[in-house]
């Protein structure tokens, strides 16, 4: 049972892995296409962070309250709303 749940654990946040990915080229694309400085080395740090947090997970085999797993979630879902949040600004032009 604990191999399935740490399966199915890295299966998912992968899964959140490759979105922060797509985010990454949609930021490297636009300052590219722009000119206009998107920092989207960043979006690595969080991805870092998240996917040390699910590993922290899959080799516990919990799916919430482990604390260095859950600090890493948060600190990566931190950043992440800060860079989307900024990246959306920069695109829009702070029309949000």
């Amino acid at each position: 049972m604990n191999l399935l749940l740490a399966g199915l654990t890295l299966y998912i946040w992968g899964g959140v892995g490759v979105l922060i990915v797509l985010l990454n080229r949609i930021a490297r694309f636009y300052q590219i296409t722009s000119g206009r400085r998107s920092y989207y080395q960043l979006f690595w740090a969080p991805f870092v962070c998240i996917s040390l947090g699910a590993l922290r997970y899959a080799t516990q085999g919990l799916l919430a309250g482990e604390v260095l797993g859950d600090g890493l979630m948060l600190i990566g879902g931190v950043l992440l709303i800060g860079l989307g949040y900024y990246l959306l600004t920069l695109m829009t032009g702070s029309r949000s």
